[in-house]
């Protein structure tokens, strides 16, 4: 029990959040340990016709942060649409999903649309089905006509770990007007 307890306190201490730039506006915590992905790790993990701002990964390459914008003619005053136009797309692009929380919070003086969910994709292959079980925490906001994206993404079975890490990132971030 004493070993197991040394091991989980490493893992979590290993865990240490750093104040990173993202542009001149944006800045969050990210682990300490997480790096820059490479270009090619992007494209053979996320399929997309825009280029992130940033995409961080862990040393085993499977916890991600990734920041994304899209352009958008919606208001501060659209919030609770574009929530559930951005539920919906999650329902979409999954085959199963648990919402843990899905609201609209304050981070930093800013309104944030947060989503955290658990999920299944089921890829088909000609014997059986695989599922890709995953943990996430997406925020979104409204910024100089964009929306801006945060995205945390874990497998499932790291959740227990990683979750309580992805609210810390999440509430650490700040976007300068």
């Amino acid at each position: 029990m004493i070993v197991m307890l040394s091991c989980w306190s490493m893992t979590l201490s290993a865990q240490r959040l750093e104040r990173v730039k993202i542009s001149e506006e944006i800045s969050m915590k990210v682990p300490a340990s997480f790096i820059n992905m490479s270009e090619s790790e992007r494209n053979q993990k996320y399929i997309s016709s825009r280029v992130p701002i940033a995409m961080f990964t862990n040393e085993d390459r499977t916890v991600d942060i990734g920041i994304n914008e899209n352009s958008t003619r919606w208001g501060p005053g659209d919030l609770e649409i574009l929530k559930d136009f951005y539920k919906a797309n999650i329902m979409g692009l999954h085959n199963e999903v648990t919402f843990v929380k899905e609201t609209i919070e304050e981070v930093a003086d800013r309104q944030f649309i947060v989503f955290e969910f658990t999920s299944k994709v089921y890829k088909e292959d000609s014997f059986n089905k695989n599922a890709v079980s995953k943990y996430s925490y997406i925020q979104y906001t409204l910024f100089n006509e964009k929306v801006l994206l945060f995205n945390f993404t874990a497998p499932l079975r790291y959740r227990q770990q990683w979750e309580p890490i992805a609210r810390d990132v999440m509430a650490s971030v700040r976007i300068r007007p």
